[in-house]
């Protein structure tokens, strides 16, 4: 079969594939699983073809998605098309997984933002009346002025919870983009174990810049623009060190050979939170301190 002939059948069944996909997102109960498969199908394209075909092919599935759904939609199911193909693209070019990722958590993230303003400006929801009508849920354990004062927190928040959102998004995608693309016989290039992750110690600077900036300036930028900002940097950099504590423990556990720890490591980060507390210390004194490569040098030695 000619390769342009090739292409173009592949090219098709990807897309028959997506739009099913989409069918179900919207319209079966299926939508919470389909949704994350939607993108599928535009990264295994992009690992093989140019640009500007996946340019073409983006574009003609928001036309076919506002056909089998609505406008609304189209625009959404367009979004999951040009996260797929960026992360394809970003397999391809760099041969490695991280860059990918980060690549589909900014389209994410950005696709976020522009619902959003979508909603806002285009359909004209307010999200302030939404907000309010909240309070109806108020738990009876808490008083009103607590509920007020983590309902404020959390909106003050809501910039990091979509940079986390979008980055588990994009993860989850990745996940299962290595499991089809096994079968597919199409590989996509697999992230490090996360024992041997480890972040910039630059890291640390702008941390201790956000816990000072939050305890001496604090009071006084309450309900401003830097104290969100700050706050959202800290949360960040809180779910940073988290992850460089739990490798940190997963790569002594490997050093010990203590290969039952990790699942249970990992199970438990998830039920108790102090946990994610002490991982987070763990994490600072291991980019502050190197206790990886003290660890390393003193089991080494014996």
């Amino acid at each position: 079969m000619p390769s342009k002939t090739k292409q173009l059948v592949e090219s098709s069944l990807m897309l028959g594939t997506a739009l099913v996909l989409l069918f179900l997102t919207k319209y079966t109960l299926l939508g919470a699983v389909a949704v994350f498969l939607v993108p599928l199908p535009f990264l295994l394209l992009a690992m093989s073809m140019t640009a500007s075909s996946m340019v073409w092919i983006c574009l003609a599935f928001g036309f076919l998605g506002w056909i089998v759904t609505d406008p609304f939609f189209a625009i959404y199911a367009l979004l999951l098309a040009i996260m797929g193909a960026v992360m394809g693209m970003a397999y391809r070019k760099r041969g490695t997984a991280l860059p990918a990722i980060a690549s589909g958590a900014g389209i994410v993230f950005l696709s976020i933002i522009f619902m959003l303003a979508f909603m806002v400006y285009g359909l004209h929801v307010d999200f302030g009346a939404l907000m309010k009508q909240a309070a109806q849920f108020k738990p009876s354990f808490m008083s009103q002025e607590q509920y007020d004062e983590a309902i404020a927190v959390a909106k003050m928040g809501l910039p990091s919870s979509f940079v986390m959102a979008s980055f588990m998004f994009s993860i989850i995608v990745h996940g299962l983009a290595r499991l089809i693309g096994k079968r597919l016989r199409k590989p996509v290039p697999a992230l490090k174990p996360i024992r041997e992750w480890s972040f910039p110690r630059s890291l640390l600077y702008y941390y201790f810049i956000a816990m000072i900036s939050l305890l001496v300036f604090g009071g006084s930028m309450e309900g401003t623009f830097w104290k969100s900002a700050i706050l959202n940097v800290k949360i960040m950099l809180d779910a940073v060190f988290t992850l460089q504590g739990l490798s940190f423990c997963l790569f002594a556990a490997y050093l010990y050979g203590w290969k039952r720890l990790t699942p249970v490591l990992v199970v438990c980060l998830f039920i108790f939170q102090p946990l994610a507390t002490i991982l987070c210390l763990v994490g600072i004194f291991d980019l502050g301190i190197r206790l990886r490569d003290k660890l390393e040098t003193r089991v080494k030695r014996g």
